[in-house]
């Protein structure tokens, strides 16, 4: 009797032993899935073939347990980039005008969201277009004569850095500086090298975080 008592009482601690959960190195006590997002006006300023500018866009996602985000983002830039250059029509001292924007996805990395001052880590996939126009025709009304002289398309990635300020629940002002890394372009005047360059950029967070 005292064998079979012995025998079920270390059954009975094997069964509550198996009962527990296994820790794993992909498990977590806390199993809550959370969602958030927002949505964000843009407004950077950067280079682009050594000129400095300004660039507009926004950008809005969805964020799970306030670390991973991912959404759209897309911005156009907006002035007068003006270079030396060769309009490919026999002159080669020419003022060109350059318009570049683009569109896509990104991906974000949250470090510590509830503290009141954190970062996070982006990663922008881009494609877009770029164009390069004779600066001096763009004031003529005929509508035969066509200032752009040169176009092309382009795939942009950008990665950097945010560092974000919880302003409010609903409220998150980020300053930004990144790279922006041009590629696949086909210009006669510029080169991936002078599309690319870094920026820096205000980007206002309205949404749930």
């Amino acid at each position: 009797m005292k064998k079979l008592s012995v025998l079920i009482v270390t059954i009975a601690i094997s069964f509550l032993g198996y009962s527990q959960e296994i820790n794993t190195l992909f498990s977590s006590k806390d199993t809550t899935v959370s969602f958030g997002g927002y949505g964000s006006p843009i407004l950077r300023a950067s280079q682009i073939n050594g000129i400095g500018g300004v660039a507009i866009g926004g950008k809005g996602g969805f964020t799970i347990n306030q670390k991973f985000t991912f959404g759209g983002i897309g911005y156009g830039h907006v002035s007068d980039y003006v270079f030396k250059g060769d309009n490919l029509a026999g002159k080669s001292d020419v003022d060109l005008h350059i318009g570049m924007g683009a569109g896509g996805v990104f991906f974000e990395y949250t470090i510590g969201m509830k503290n009141a001052v954190h970062f996070s880590i982006p990663l922008n996939i881009m494609a877009g277009g770029v164009f390069i126009s004779d600066k001096s025709l763009e004031n003529n009304n005929d509508d035969d004569i066509d200032e752009t002289i040169e176009k092309s398309g382009i795939f942009l990635l950008e990665s950097g850095i945010n560092i974000e300020f919880n302003f409010t629940k609903f409220f998150m002002p980020t300053l930004n500086i990144g790279y922006r890394h041009v590629m696949g372009s086909s210009l006669k005047n510029l080169t991936d090298e002078e599309l690319s360059g870094f920026h820096i950029g205000l980007v206002l967070k309205f949404g749930k975080f």
